[in-house]
């Protein structure tokens, strides 16, 4: 995929509607290169079946990133992610193999992760912190 600057969620629905249609190569095949014979009511019927998974795997990754951040670590690892957020084991790989699912190029989202942790600074609260995946832009 082409790399471009987007939401965090904007990248995880595009990629899902990709994922959901099998693949960049299955969806050009199917809908044309730009998606020319995707109509609109299936463009929307899709987005909206896969926001869902889409919105997990987008606060996965910025609650990786706000664990990396309060941890000033440059990295975490599955476990270190578990710990900090008080998550199950079940649910924490799960999630996991959703994003993995939907970012195959990496195993962890700890470059994307590491994207979010440079902007931030001291004065990030909670609030802002919610409004992260539809607000900070990465480069992927």
């Amino acid at each position: 995929m082409p790399r471009s600057s987007d939401t965090i969620l904007g990248h995880c629905i595009a990629r899902a509607v990709i994922h959901e249609h099998g693949g960049v190569e299955a969806a050009a095949v199917k809908y044309g290169p730009n998606a020319e014979r995707l109509s609109k009511w299936d463009a929307i019927m899709t987005a909206a079946r896969v926001t869902p998974k889409a919105s997990r795997v987008a606060a996965f990754i910025v609650c990786w990133a706000l664990g990396m951040w309060d941890e000033k670590l440059d990295s975490f690892s599955i476990t270190e992610y578990q710990r900090y957020w008080n998550e199950s084991e079940r649910k924490a790989y799960r999630v996991q193999n959703e994003f993995r699912e939907l970012w195959p190029e990496f195993d962890t989202p700890n470059e994307l992760a590491a994207q979010m942790v440079a902007t931030f600074d001291a004065r990030t609260t909670k609030k802002d912190a919610a409004k992260l995946p539809t607000t900070l832009r990465v480069l992927a």
